[in-house]
């Protein structure tokens, strides 16, 4: 454990009904449980901790792995009711479910005066109807002595609605809020005696992908310039350059959320899109080309008439360069007939295929396409039943797999050369000594 760990949990013990503890993401969230339960006995009673998924459960385990007392079980689903009677008879920490625990709570097969306390983790999940507060409020009309202690490492999730932590807190019946950033005193110092090595690396966009991303910051521009005609929000945090981060969508609901009730469909709409939005900007540097119409289509077709932003006109770019990274329709001699806006839909879900074409004949093309499309094809100067016009399957690879490719490469060259270096030099003494 670091330095701040200590004063964390120093400052967890000095309450005996515990308190909310929030710090910063990256800080060994799982070490401060580890420790806990380490210092925690037998002979205090059961420990329950709540709200754990799988990896939090894995990295604690691995963390306490030399230590075997306590024991630390983690009850679900696989255990009988009588099993579980007989665990909560011997003691000891486990990781349970909230659905569990609170059946066997009220068949009161949970010995509650014998509940040491809980350590309830994502502190920031946690509603005032949720089955964990409905838990620790049926713990404290039993149990008056016993301490509950929650944590988060999402300091960003407690800003959103009206005074979160307050009501985190209240419904844990807890008195103490613990803030722990990056920038405390005890974390920064520990931080700055061993920084990370950073090395940054730049990825360049291919054309269509910077249209798609020019595209949907116009959109964006549009619908902020809609929201700001309401009058009902800040208008200094309502940029282009604050959209493209998380952190928006919670301020802007938490200036509506007092007045959500009263506004109109248009700016609930609004702000849905702009969270849509943001989320296409983010998935287009994550998803690949095929993904990512997927969800394009799974998007238009799910928000329909209700959305505001597919009816912007830079929209349909958007669209149209998402189906241009996937596939594009060619005549035989190469040539390139108009768009692909509608044509074959689905086609092109494998990887890996460019260059790959499929001959669409005369009467397959002519139940396919729109009238639009057409229109279109026949600006263009082809023929609609015209032979020999193929859909050619691009595919577009990601820039970053390149990039990763190359930095791979580098590497194990690298270390091929320190090997051989190595065998050389052995080779060396070797014949020194002998």
């Amino acid at each position: 454990m670091l330095g701040f760990h200590e004063h964390i949990i120093a400052d967890l013990l000095e309450d005996s009904h515990g308190g909310l503890v929030v710090t910063g993401s990256g800080l060994g969230l799982h070490k401060l449980i580890a420790a806990l339960i380490k210092l925690h006995d037998v002979s205090q009673g059961i420990l329950f901790i709540l709200s754990a998924n799988d990896s939090q459960r894995q990295t604690i385990k691995e963390e306490i792995q030399p230590r075997t007392l306590p024991p630390l079980e983690v009850i679900n689903s696989d255990y009988t009711s009588q099993d579980r009677v007989d665990r909560y008879g011997y003691g000891g920490v486990f990781f349970i479910t909230s659905q569990i625990l609170v059946v066997d709570m009220l068949n009161e097969k949970v010995p509650l005066s014998r509940v040491a306390g809980f350590i309830v983790l994502n502190a920031h999940r946690l509603t005032e109807t949720c089955t964990e507060a409905f838990i620790v409020r049926l713990y404290r009309f039993a149990n008056k002595k016993g301490y509950v202690r929650a944590f988060s490492d999402k300091p960003q999730a407690m800003i959103s609605g009206f005074s979160k932590p307050e009501r985190i807190m209240k419904n844990l019946f807890v008195k103490k809020l613990h803030l722990w950033p990056r920038f405390q005193v005890f974390v920064s110092e520990a931080l700055e005696k061993n920084p990370p090595e950073v090395i940054d690396i730049r990825v360049p966009l291919t054309s269509y992908m910077k249209g798609i991303q020019s595209a949907i910051i116009e959109v964006m521009d549009a619908c902020l310039k809609e929201l700001r005609k309401t009058n009902k929000v800040d208008v200094e945090d309502l940029t282009v350059e604050n959209g493209l981060f998380k952190s928006f969508h919670d301020i802007v609901r938490q200036q509506l959320d007092s007045i959500w009730h009263i506004i109109g469909r248009k700016t609930k709409q609004l702000v849905g899109d702009l969270r849509t939005l943001r989320k296409l900007l983010d998935y287009l540097v994550r998803y690949d080309a095929v993904t990512y119409l997927k969800y394009l289509d799974a998007l238009r077709v799910s928000e329909g008439m209700r959305s505001v932003w597919i009816f912007a006109a830079p929209s349909h770019r958007v669209f149209d360069f998402a189906k241009k990274r996937v596939y594009q329709v060619v005549r035989a001699d190469g040539g390139k007939v108009g768009s692909a806006n509608g044509l074959i839909k689905g086609v092109g879900r494998g990887r890996g295929d460019a260059g790959k074409r499929r001959k669409i004949s005369g009467n397959e093309s002519a139940s396919k396409r729109s009238n639009s499309d057409r229109t279109q094809e026949t600006e263009n100067g082809s023929s609609r039943d015209a032979p020999g016009v193929e859909l050619e399957v691009v595919g577009e690879e990601m820039p970053k797999w390149k990039v990763l490719r190359v930095r791979s490469f580098r590497g194990d060259r690298r270390r091929k050369t320190e090997a051989n270096s190595f065998r050389s030099r052995s080779a060396y003494f070797s014949r020194c000594m002998g």
